[in-house]
């Protein structure tokens, strides 16, 4: 049964075999070598120990376990190689090759034991990895295999029932213990028992029994059945440490008890039945007191042993719980399941406590290491991970400490964990023993980071006192503290040779420090001299270091001497975070927007450019092999592909405290959703989640309120800490004053500062909640308005004090005072860019200062007739804006003085606030009534208006730096934040805090200030709040891919919770609607525009794009002696290399553009150069990256491979300038935020119509609509229907009503309209342009007219892609041009400049067609035989040549129009039109007569001037026809024939073919006979000839025939048969059926005729721009963007409805109720998508309940008598509506015959009325016709009044009386 062989040495990473497992030769000892075998993953940021590389799909692990001591992984076996990791190091300690099923590790760590599929057993040597003993062979197969708890045994089961145990000492065997089982063995170990001593316990797994054997006899000494699980087919066992207990359960599911615990002494049973389903996994404790068992109802149980009674339930897991271990001191319980997450318990309580979360498949193996640090987990395909729980200590750290900690970071071995705190104090912390080291107060402030060295015997931390401390690790002594920083320190890190330390200050710059000196002063500071440096990292060779900075430039520096070693322009928004990869050639920069930029250092290329994080990036870090890079931020961490730039997985980080998006892990997209502390590892993708969570609402966490990193050792070790504890409330500060007036913040995001109403100036800082400064500023009253300057050095500040002070905030102390005002100053302004100052006064005084000097620029004492309210400076100082309480608003320019425009006809109220946007574009104008403007000052127009904005006053506002968000504030205590470009909102704040009168964005928009009459201070986090709601790409997927029904509930659960959900931004400026449109989702689309609320108009269509200051940097060569700029770098031959974007000259980088709209998609990464493969760059040198890189090769090793000279060593010394300037406007990047662009570009109509129903129903925001306009021609060209019915749907916005003299209307249309640059305040609008201001004298008649507007700005434009000209060469319907828009702008345009041309180039036609008529008229009386000299001589020639010659010029003149127009619309364009070609056929015919007349050529008889001439004539005159269409009335006419013209073609070939077909035939009728005399109708000369019959046919057809040539003839009665049926077919059918069409074609034409005329005009209208001159269209292309309208208002008539009236009224709606629901159910039957069914009865009949699934066939469950009952009903009411007109008509007869009876009798009561008057009188009483009054119609009498009026006149009601 044995066979015993002899030691055999395993080499571990050399096989001497020749074929491997697969049957394939061996590839010899290379392939034997590791390289082949694909490392580990050692993760150093502590949540992973290990991750074991992914065994092969065909052959999952078979092995998977862990040593005792937890520094060896066994993993794979059976079909592959057992491979052993060293789990510290991730190092491959050897490979087994022997088709292992088992691997045991000893107790004592000095030996393992492997198991072959063959039934070898081997023991192996630990420290050397050999074979020490080959215990023996089991040929009958194992089942399993135990170390023995004194190492001395190895005991193994078989298939067959017997079980095997071996001393482990000499190899031999100590029994085999026969016939104890029938079947496999499951579990067999060596136990010591009381009574029957050491002892061997195995259980069967089919048998169920349980064996008890003497170790050394082999002899049986007890046997228990198990016969309570008889009937359980499969069982599993676990058996005490002591083996005094076995716990057995069925995996069945089973009615009777599932769990028996067995008493192997007494052999007492005892059994319960647990777990719903059934059970999973079972295990005891190590003392054996307790049993976990886990099963299909996804719940955990702790049982007693003794009694079996439930203790503690753990529920966490979403699936059926497959496995489960408890760890050595029976505290913590780990846990795996099916919803791929490893959960720890608390043993104690149950609470689960962690989530581990890596693998995308169910966990089917758990298991703890001896000493409990580590976790070994194993899922179903293999895969197997060992966690390190220093997770568990790290997230306990965080929830006891989050109110203080502020900074914590790691060492290298994750041994220590250094924790700075918000009071100033470190501490130290061990992190096995999870215990303090030492505890110290090193800063006088917030500690703001801290880090370790390489060695980690040294520690720094860097603290808001702006000192960096170096600290001894061992003791918490202070080494050296660093000084240098005025400012807070923000970061600190060691190079990675120790050698130095750098940090950022708050201020900008970067500190150098020596770690080995003595001196406390930096050895070099680094600075960028236009911007802020922001975040800094080391090159890993410690002699370069670079600055990411706010304008988006990366500085990198060398080390040593501080100079330059290059500057890197490339990101257009600020760069955040950096990162070089472990052989420093690349380096990551993180930006604003989301975006991370790659770059080469070797050429200081720009590699590419990776958009794909939702908010500004915080980290970037490279993996250790740089073959990924992963980007971190707020709400997601997306991991990219090095080589290629694809993005290869998203982690989207959501607050989900409802549990509405827990889903499984996905392989491309994982939702981590929580409410607690997550824990990123970035190396190995894993996740941990805290699962304890912070109960404390009042919670105020620096540390857990944004996203954190702990960096352990360098910086390719970090761990992203992202939590959702903590409270969002907004940050209060209180002050001790009344009041603050007005805040401002900094350029840094920190500073905030206050005017009081005391007159105090406070500067605060936000991030560290602090008072830095109060200045005693205006003594003499309160403080009006404060500034803080660019560089956050100086503060200006105005009061009632009469004085405009610039303080050195920092002394305290006043840097100038600016004189010139006298009064009480109530605000002031400085500029950014510039050099000026700004201020107004009580009396209406502006003043405009230099900054520096302090002069006097400007000074416009009348600028105002009262206060000024506000005043903004724009950013270069030029111009300047101000609000004042006489409610006038100006726009001035400084340099001159005068007020460039006036915006007081734009405000509906009082205005109280103005602001430039950093960028001078905008201005947005505050309101009284709640309503915020936005002047466009660059195109001198309102660009759109917040209504309501606040409820109450709007008493402030401000941008963010990038121009991407507007901020305002008002008395209703809220905050709101906007979309610059659309005023759609995003957030809104109510921090109740009382009014509010100012509020400050940061520059970078992460935080608003506001300051209220209450004297409090409100900062209120973006981030923050922005963490609350679901990021809109996460959203998007997540409804994209769940049912509708579900998707559907959750949107409307999350919009009631968010209101402006569908507005909120990522850090591209894409909401969730751009997200569906951009992806050609249609069913997201409607479901979240169909959620909105009509005419709600908060919709954004488009987003801004930021507007950032460029930085240029120039370099100028020096020789050595030369000094100036910053310092150069090293030095060296050459010129220093351009980047891949430059070129030439060039000075700025180009925008990138996108040639095809499919590049739009704004999470695809977009390169300047394939990583993979640069696209052919190349320098000077040649190709930089060969085809070795463009076939996949990885780039770290092509970029060292053709690598070059050091950057450094190329350079000469040099001198660099840094350059700013505004960046040009990215128009490609705002095209690709445009929801009308992004739906177009998808291709898909569903969503173009989704966007277009949205903007029809004025859900979108005013500012959308500028979007919209931009992209109709697009829309035109691609949807012509579908703008068709958008034009249609989008009516006119209603503005108000209005009193206008009567004589304004007295147009044709009865209608005025003009553009204008506003659309608000419509009585000012029309007051001016009607002159209505003016008195005019005597009695004039009103008319009530109604004020309304196109909605689409700019829908008058002039050129190529102007609205009206796009439409009319695109193929939309004609009844587009009977839109109200359409219409509107054919009106204006025609009133404005094309009646005017079109009436002058028509009379100059109809000269000439009178020209050309006389030339004709001469032709034909001239005598054709005279010369040309000859005919010159007489007065009718002389007046025909002068007739010629003009005929050629004019139309020479016509033709280079024509020429004009086909140049600027295009070929293919202009022969689109049958008016061109017409126009080019007539042209040219005519061009060519006069010089063939003048000559004299092809004159004669015959010739072809003749025909020439004649044709001509009539083109000329039918030309005539195309400039009446644009003529009332005479145009409708004309399009009236020209369409009945092209009705009837098919009459014409009818008639033409019953004309040729008669015809023929009586010509074979008529050939053998004609009559002498008779007329040759048939024939010339005798002869047939097939024309002349066809004009005989046209003759019979008009009546004018004769057939006397059928007499006589062959076949006389058969011709005069053929001529009869012609007659008949002709006269009677043709000629009537020619009445019957055009009859119904004028019926058809008629109900267009006004579409089809208003399309003419419109063509003759482009026609007109295409011709004008340049200086014509420079005066029309700046009209104003929008179209007013003035149109009578058309009332109802008065009477009311009689009831038969409205109820015909409520059949016709019912009937077209159910004639839509009957079509969509009919459409449903056919198999189309239908959506949900309408309200009511027949919409429950066809769609349900009216919350079924949308996309469901609504009509499959309509029956056939269903049908058939709703046919019946629509033909009812199809009936009624057949009488319906009838029963109009009746009812119109019955009230006039009403009305003449009111009326008689009104003449009867008159009557009587003069009667009585003369009874009284007794005289008649005369009453003159011009006296008599007028009856009102309004004074009808009714039925009652009018009887009793009638018995009073007659007397009747006296003798009643009587």
């Amino acid at each position: 049964m044995f066979a015993r062989q002899g030691n055999t040495q395993v080499q571990p990473l050399t096989g001497q075999g020749a074929d491997d497992f697969f049957g394939r030769p061996d590839m010899g000892a290379a392939a034997q070598s590791m390289t082949q075998v694909q490392m580990a993953t050692k993760c150093n940021s502590g949540l992973l120990a290990l991750k074991v590389p992914d065994p092969p799909q065909f052959a999952p692990s078979a092995v998977c376990a862990i040593s005792a001591d937890g520094k060896i992984a066994a993993v794979g076996g059976r079909d592959i190689e057992l491979f052993l990791w060293d789990v510290d190091t991730g190092d491959l300690l050897s490979k087994i090759r022997g088709h292992d099923i088992f691997w045991v590790g000893s107790h004592d760590n000095a030996f393992f034991v492997t198991c072959q599929e063959d039934g070898k057993i081997l023991l192996w040597d630990r420290s050397t990895m050999r074979t020490t003993l080959t215990l023996g062979e089991v040929l009958e197969g194992i089942t399993c295999c135990q170390i023995a708890s004194e190492n001395d045994f190895v005991i193994v089961g078989s298939l067959k029932g017997n079980v095997y145990s071996w001393d482990t000492d000499t190899g031999t065997v100590a029994h085999v213990y026969e016939a104890g089982h029938k079947g496999p063995v499951q579990f067999a170990q060596v136990y010591n028992l009381p009574s029957y001593g050491r002892c061997v316990i195995s259980c069967g797994a089919k048998d169920h029994t349980v064996v008890v054997w003497d170790l050394l006899s082999g002899e049986p000494r007890a046997l228990i059945e198990i016969k309570e699980l008889e009937h359980a087919k499969n069982l599993k066992y676990d058996i005490t440490r002591d083996g005094a207990r076995v716990v057995v359960w069925c995996t069945d599911s089973v009615p009777f008890p599932n769990l028996v615990v067995v008493d192997i002494m007494s052999q007492n049973k005892i059994s319960v039945y647990c777990h719903e389903g059934l059970a999973r996994h079972a295990i005891f404790t190590p003392n054996g007191d307790r049993i976990i068992s886990s099963g299909n109802d996804n719940k955990i149980q702790v049982w007693d042993t003794f009694s079996l009674e439930n203790l503690i339930t753990m529920s966490g897991h979403e699936g059926s719980v497959l496995c489960c271990a408890v760890n050595e001191t029976a505290t913590r319980v780990v846990s795996g399941g099916e919803d791929c997450a490893v959960r720890l318990w608390s043993l104690e309580d149950g609470k689960q406590l962690l989530a581990f979360q890596a693998q995308d498949e169910p966990i089917k193996q758990v298991q703890f290491s001896m000493n409990g640090q580590k976790i070994l987990s194993c899922d179903v395909t293999g895969r197997v991970y060992v966690w390190n729980l220093h997770a568990e200590f790290l997230t306990n750290l965080m929830r006891r400490y989050a109110d203080n900690i502020s900074a914590c970071c790691m060492s290298n071995d994750f041994k220590l964990c250094l924790v700075g705190c918000n009071n100033g104090r470190v501490m130290l912390w061990d992190v096995d023993r999870r215990e303090s080291v030492w505890e110290y107060t090193h800063h006088t402030g917030r500690v703001e980071c801290c880090a370790f060295n390489s060695m980690r015997d040294m520690c720094a931390t860097a603290g808001m006192d702006g000192r960096i401390v170096l600290l001894f690790a061992d003791s918490g002594k202070q080494a050296n503290s660093f000084i240098g920083a005025e400012e807070p320190m923000m970061t600190v890190q060691f190079s990675p040779d120790d050698e130095r330390i750098a940090g950022c200050g708050s201020d900008g710059k970067l500190y150098l420090y020596q770690t080995a000196g003595s001196s406390r002063k930096p050895k070099a500071v680094l600075r960028s001299n236009v911007a802020r440096i922001q975040n800094h990292v080391w090159s890993p060779n410690s002699k370069l270091v670079a600055g990411s900075c706010s304008d988006g430039t990366m500085m990198v520096w060398n080390a040593s001497s501080g100079g330059i070693h290059t500057v890197l322009e490339g990101a257009a928004v600020s760069a955040t975070c950096c990162c070089f990869d472990l052989i420093g050639k690349l380096l990551a920069v993180g930006t604003a927007n989301g975006a991370t930029l790659l770059y080469n250092l070797e050429t200081s290329e720009l590699l590419v450019e990776l958009k794909g994080n939702a908010s500004p990036v915080k980290e970037v870090v490279f993996n250790q092999e740089t073959t990924q890079l992963t980007s971190m931020c707020s709400r997601q961490a997306t991991v990219w592909d090095v080589a290629t730039a694809v993005k290869l997985r998203t982690f989207d980080f959501i607050m989900d405290k409802a549990g509405d998006f827990k889903s499984p892990p996905h392989p491309y997209r994982w939702a981590v959703a929580h409410n607690s502390t997550v824990l990123f590892d970035h190396e190995s993708e894993a996740l941990v989640l805290d699962m304890l969570t912070i109960d404390d609402p009042l919670l105020r966490s620096y540390y857990l309120s944004d996203v954190q990193t702990i960096a352990s050792g360098f910086n390719h070790r970090k761990l992203l800490v992202w939590s959702a504890a903590g409270s969002n409330a907004p940050d209060r500060f209180h002050t001790t004053h009344d009041a603050i007036t007005s805040t401002h913040f900094a350029n840094d995001d920190r500073l905030v500062v206050m005017g009081t109403q005391d007159g105090n100036v406070v500067v605060y800082d936000v991030i560290h909640g602090e008072t830095i400064e109060v200045i005693v500023g205006h003594q003499n009253g309160p403080c009006r308005c404060v500034k803080l300057s660019a560089d956050n050095k100086e503060v200006l500040s105005c009061g009632a004090d009469s004085k405009v002070v610039l303080w050195d905030w920092r002394k305290r102390s006043p840097t100038r005072v600016f004189s010139g005002h006298f009064v009480s100053i109530g605000c002031c302004d400085l500029s950014t860019v510039g050099n000026r100052v700004v201020s107004g006064d009580n009396h209406g005084m502006i003043c405009v200062w230099e900054k520096d000097s302090g002069n006097a620029v400007q000074t416009l004492p009348l600028a105002h007739s009262k206060a000024v309210l506000s005043v903004s400076i724009s950013a270069d100082g030029s111009t300047i804006a101000s609000v004042g309480a006489d409610g006038k608003v100006s726009i001035w320019n400084v340099d001159i003085g005068i007020e460039l425009v006036s915006l007081t006809a734009a405000m509906e109220s009082q205005p109280l606030y103005c602001a430039f946007s950093p960028d001078g574009n905008k201005l947005a104008v505050t309101e009284s009534n709640g309503n915020v403007m936005v002047w466009n000052v660059a195109a001198g127009c309102q660009w759109y208006m917040i209504y309501q904005a606040h409820k109450g006053k709007v008493t402030g506002c401000s941008w963010s730096a990038d121009c991407r968000k507007m901020t305002t504030c008002g008395t209703d205590s809220a905050v709101a934040i906007w979309d610059a470009e659309s005023g759609a909102p995003l957030f809104k704040f109510n921090l109740k805090a009382g009014p509010l009168t100012s509020c400050s964005v940061s520059p970078a928009g992460l935080y608003v200030a506001s300051g209220s009459t209450t004297g409090t201070l409100s900062v209120s986090n973006l981030a923050t709040a922005a963490r609350n709601v679901p990021e809109p790409s996460f959203l998007f997927h997540w409804l994209a891919t769940h049912e509708p029904k579900a998707s559907s509930f959750l949107w409307m659960r999350l919009l009631a919770i968010h209101p402006y959900l569908p507005n909120v931004q990522d850090a591209q400026g894409w909401s969730i609607v751009l997200h569906s449109l951009s992806r050609g989702n249609a069913e997201v689309s409607n479901m979240v525009i169909d959620a909105l609320i009509k005419e709600a108009g908060m919709l954004g269509l488009i987003s801004a794009v930021p507007y950032a200051v460029a930085t240029r940097v120039k370099f100028h060569n020096q020789t050595d002696g030369e000094v100036g700029g910053l310092i150069g770098g090293g030095g060296g031959p050459g010129e220093r290399p351009k980047s891949a974007w430059q070129s030439g000259g060039a000075s700025q980088r180009p925008r990138t553009a996108v040639n095809s709209a499919a590049n739009l998609d704004g999470n695809k990464s977009r390169g300047r150069g394939s990583l993979g493969g640069l696209l052919g760059k190349s320098d000077d040198d040649g190709q930089l990256l060969g085809p070795d890189m463009r076939q996949g090769s990885n780039l770290r090793n092509v970029l060292v491979e053709k690598s070059k000279a050091s950057f450094s060593q190329q350079l000469k010394k040099v001198a660099v300038e840094m350059v700013t300037e505004a960046r040009d406007q990215d128009h490609m990047a705002l095209i690709q935020n445009n929801a009308v662009a992004l739906s177009l570009n998808s291709k898909s109509s569903e969503c173009v119509q989704a966007v277009l129903d949205a903007a029809a129903a004025n859900k979108v925001s005013w500012g959308s609509y500028h979007a919209i306009t931009d992209m109709i021609p697009s829309l035109a060209l691609r949807y012509p229907i579908m703008c068709y019915h958008f034009l249609a749907a989008l009516d006119l916005r209603h503005l108000g009503d209005l009193e206008v003299p009567v004589a304004v209307l007295k147009g044709l249309d009865r209608s005025v309209i003009r553009t204008a640059p506003i659309f608000t305040n419509v009585k000012n609008l029309w007051q001016g342009h009607l002159k209505l201001h003016e008195v005019k004298f005597g009695p004039q008649p009103y008319a009530h007219v109604k004020a309304s507007m196109v909605r689409l700005p700019y829908a008058c434009a002039i050129g190529r892609d102007s609205l009206l000209q796009t439409l009319v060469e695109s193929d939309v319907p004609v009844k587009v041009y009977g839109t109200p828009t359409l219409r509107a702008i054919i009106k204006h345009k025609w009133r404005l400049y094309a009646r005017r041309k079109l009436v002058t180039r028509s009379t100059i036609y109809v000269f000439y067609l009178l020209m050309y008529t006389v030339l004709g008229i001469l032709y034909s009386m001239e005598d054709h035989t005279m010369k040309a000299d000859q005919y010159w001589a007489t007065g009718q020639g002389k007046a025909a040549f002068i007739i010629d010659g003009y005929i050629f010029a004019q139309t020479a003149w016509y033709a280079w129009n024509e020429l004009v127009q086909m140049y600027a619309i295009g070929l293919s364009m202009y022969f689109k039109s049958y008016w061109n070609v017409f126009d080019s056929t007539m042209i040219t015919l005519v061009l060519i007569i006069p010089p063939l007349h003048v000559a004299r050529v092809s004159d004669d008889g015959g010739e072809v001037l003749g025909p020439l001439i004649a044709f001509g004539m009539l083109l000329v005159w039918f030309k005539a026809l195309f400039y009446g269409l644009a003529f009332e009335p005479f145009g409708p006419i004309v399009n009236m024939v020209f369409m009945i013209a092209k009705a009837i073609r098919q009459f014409t070939m009818l008639l033409f073919m019953v004309c040729c077909s008669f015809g023929v035939a009586l010509m074979v009728l008529s050939q053998y006979s004609i009559p002498a005399g008779s007329p040759d109708q048939f024939s010339r000369s005798g002869e047939q000839d097939f024309g002349r019959t066809l004009m005989t046919m046209w003759r019979g057809v008009l009546g004018q025939f004769d057939i006397t040539w059928a007499w006589g003839s062959v076949w006389q009665e058969l011709a005069i048969i053929f001529f009869s049926a012609f007659m008949f077919i002709v006269q009677i059918l043709l000629l009537n059926m020619l009445i019957a069409l055009m009859c119904e074609v004028y019926k058809k034409v008629a109900q267009t005729e006004e579409d089809v005329f208003l399309k003419g005009r419109a063509s003759l209208i482009v026609e007109v721009e295409t011709l004008m001159a340049r200086k014509q269209l420079e005066k029309y292309a700046n009209m104003p963007p929008y179209v007013h309208l003035l149109t009578p208002v058309r009332r109802s008539d008065a009477r009311e409805k009689s009831g038969i009236e409205q109820r015909l009224e409520k059949l016709e709606q019912m009937l077209m109720k159910l004639q839509d629901a009957l079509d969509n159910g009919l459409n449903g039957m056919r198999g189309g998508a239908q959506p949900q069914g309408p309200a009511g009865p027949v919409g429950n009949l066809l769609g349900g309940d009216g919350h079924g699934d949308g996309n469901a066939n609504s009509a499959m469950g309509l029956t056939q008598e269903q049908l058939n009952l709703i046919q019946m009903q629509g033909g009812k009411l199809k009936e009624i509506e057949d009488q319906f007109q009838t029963v109009l008509r009746q009812l119109d007869r019955v009230q006039r015959s009403v009305n003449n009876q009111e009326l008689r009798l009104e003449g009867v009561v008159t009557v009587l009325r003069d009667i009585e008057n003369l009874l009284r009188n007794q005289q008649p009483v005369v009453i003159h016709q011009e006296n008599r009054p007028q009856q009102r119609r309004g004074a009808i009498l009714t039925e009652a009044e009018l009887e009793a009026e009638v018995k009073r006149l007659l007397g009747k009601g006296e003798e009643d009386k009587l």
